[in-house]
């Protein structure tokens, strides 16, 4: 399975065997250029290299390549099944700016229920992870260096080795995907996309939906959704939802909304400067501190901490609150992180920014404002970044009858439910699947999402609504 070529035939294969009469026709019409995709007839070279990183103990054969298009580069990974008995997956990670080949032990160990039955296809998606070139900011890696600082320096020295900067979009990313698939041979697969990647899959389906035979959308982002402008009352609804969870328990019995807005109300008027044990000296005002219970809340671990250190930070411990919330949460700001801070800005300011407010609606509740706020401090990044708006199509709604599964958690305070419900009612043949116990990305790291998703892949449809296992 090792040379490219063999790689492709082997897709080819499995696809004569997999395929129904009438798939295999949808995804022939496809391949002779039914799609509306540039260069749809073009094949970009794809050749085998080492894959990057630690190896991981598996059984299964792991093969790494490199898609080359006109000047960009991108990583894959293939992880093959040992019985593959279901079309490949496409895993789509988030982000924006993520990474999927290096993490490739997140499938491996342990094994995911997925490759029971589906090879999968693992992709670094332009300007991050192992693709060149690389938009990842090493600058901003010192947290004493001011963020717009940063960002200007990471900047102009891009621009001195001719990077565009513009060319990581929503829309650019997905057509890499469509030459991807063709250049490995497979004619139809199933999508697996999650949080900002599911803006990537939703946009295959828009592009390329003949050659999906399924997509899982978990902790989606709708592109006609105004992120910036609907988050804040998405954080509201998921840390009221952690709070009446842990009354329920007897966990909180002072709160937990009340007493963060307390302390949100004090930094917006006196931010202060905080020394946590690692000996790191920030300024953190309600907008810097809301973001990260936010991130805190949205990681596996977050349901666990953030309830203690929202307690501790009412105490007037707060440097105690920032350090625990700083161990669970992915900030983007830390040396060998797996973020690329510039790829995460290309799109966010060219696919997501220009279509919200150009200001955050400000309310008497100061939970409401400091998230609000975020958007003030993107938008003086993206005035530093300089990239152009992508066009209106970005923003608009996906229309699809392709069978999709949506997973959604209460506790996300991310990619809200709101959003997945509002995406669930404009698709044909979509179920949504809620949990009260997720918070963002259950799929990967909750046993009971994974083992949802890897059912629906093999053809069973899960009952809508909420899930209690």
């Amino acid at each position: 399975m090792s040379p490219i070529g063999t790689v492709a035939e082997v897709w080819r294969t499995l696809a004569s065997l997999l395929l129904p009469v009438g798939l295999l026709l949808a995804a022939a019409s496809c391949d002779s250029g039914a799609t509306d995709n540039p260069d749809s007839e073009k094949v970009f070279s794809l050749v085998d290299e080492a894959c990057p990183g630690e190896v991981v103990p598996t059984r299964l054969t792991v093969s790494c390549h490199r898609l080359h298009l006109n000047s960009e580069t991108l990583g894959v990974a293939v992880l093959w099944s040992e019985d593959p008995t279901g079309l490949p997956v496409l895993h789509l990670h988030g982000g924006p700016g993520g990474r999927a080949v290096a993490d490739r032990y997140r499938w491996l160990v342990p094994r995911s229920q997925v490759l029971e039955n589906h090879n999968i296809v693992l992709v670094d998606q332009r300007g991050g992870g192992t693709s060149t070139p690389s938009l990842d900011c090493p600058e901003v890696d010192d947290p004493a260096t001011p963020p717009l600082e940063a960002v200007r320096a990471c900047r102009d020295r891009l621009n001195q080795e001719g990077v565009d900067r513009g060319s990581v979009t929503v829309g650019s990313t997905a057509a890499d995907l469509v030459h991807l698939r063709r250049s490995l041979g497979i004619d139809s697969w199933h999508l697996h996309g999650v949080s900002s990647g599911t803006r990537i899959a939703l946009e295959l389906l828009r592009i390329d939906g003949s050659s999906v035979a399924s997509a899982v959308l978990d902790s989606p982002t709708p592109p006609e959704v105004d992120l910036y402008d609907d988050l804040p009352e998405g954080v509201l609804v998921a840390l009221t939802s952690m709070e009446n969870r842990c009354q329920a328990y007897a966990t909180c019995p002072g709160g937990l909304v009340g007493p963060l807005r307390s302390v949100l109300e004090d930094l917006a008027d006196r931010p202060i400067a905080v020394t946590i044990w690692s000996g790191e000296t920030s300024v953190y005002d309600d907008a810097r501190l809301i973001r990260l219970v936010a991130d805190a809340l949205a990681a596996p671990a977050g349901v666990n901490v953030v309830n203690g250190a929202v307690t501790l930070a009412a105490e007037g411990r707060l440097a105690e609150a920032i350090a625990s919330l700083a161990e669970v949460a992915s900030t983007g700001r830390s040396i060998g992180d797996p973020t690329s801070e510039g790829a995460r800005l290309s799109s966010e300011c060219a696919d997501e920014l220009p279509f919200n407010d150009i200001e955050p609606v400000l309310t008497g509740d100061p939970l409401l404002n400091a998230v609000a706020r975020w958007e003030v401090g993107v938008r003086a990044l993206c005035a530093v970044w300089q990239v152009e708006p992508s066009p209106d199509i970005a923003n608009w709604p996906v229309i699809s009858d392709v069978p999709t599964l949506i997973l959604s958690g209460h506790l996300d305070p991310i990619t809200p439910t709101a959003w997945a419900r509002w995406l669930a009612d404009g698709l044909t043949d979509a179920v949504l699947v809620e949990s009260e116990r997720w918070s963002h990305a259950p799929s990967m790291s909750d046993p009971c999402a994974v083992h949802l998703v890897a059912r629906f892949l093999d053809g069973e449809r899960p009952l809508p609504g909420l899930v209690r296992c």
